[in-house]
């Protein structure tokens, strides 16, 4: 069994006990790929294969086209994480990312994805709290 394999099977058996919501994407290369919406956001795992021999674990929140006109690209860029965090553009909405390689894992498989969705969270909310005064406003409910 290669290591990209182990990794899906305990994400498996975590998002089926914890959060069966997560629905696996089919045919994607290099990997493994799972998707979950939780209105308003897009959240995503994934799975990778890389070299030399450790797969990478990225959890992505999929944010609206709105955030384009915030701080967001600021506060990734300032942000102090144990992940790679990182931020893309495709179709008009911002991947906000964070990713670790296998080797360095600290926890098990659903801790970091949790772990990553708090950081996430964080960079979401310092960039509403800032963008209060600017022309982005978010409010909460």
């Amino acid at each position: 069994m290669k290591l990209v394999q182990f990794y899906r099977e305990l994400f498996l058996e975590a998002v089926q006990e914890f959060e069966p919501v997560w629905k696996e994407e089919e045919n994607i290369l290099f990997g493994y790929r799972w998707h979950k919406n939780t209105y308003p956001l897009l959240e995503q795992f994934q799975i990778k294969e890389a070299e030399p021999d450790h797969p990478v674990l990225m959890y992505s929140l999929v944010l609206p086209e709105s955030y384009l006109q915030t701080t967001i690209y600021e506060e990734v860029r300032q942000y102090s994480s144990p992940f790679d965090v990182s931020i893309m553009i495709m179709n008009r909405r911002l991947w906000l990312n964070a990713a670790i390689q296998t080797n360095k894992l600290q926890s098990s498989v659903m801790g970091f994805m949790n772990h990553a969705r708090s950081e996430l969270t964080n960079i979401l909310e310092c960039t509403i709290k800032f963008s209060i005064h600017g022309k982005f406003v978010m409010h909460k409910k």
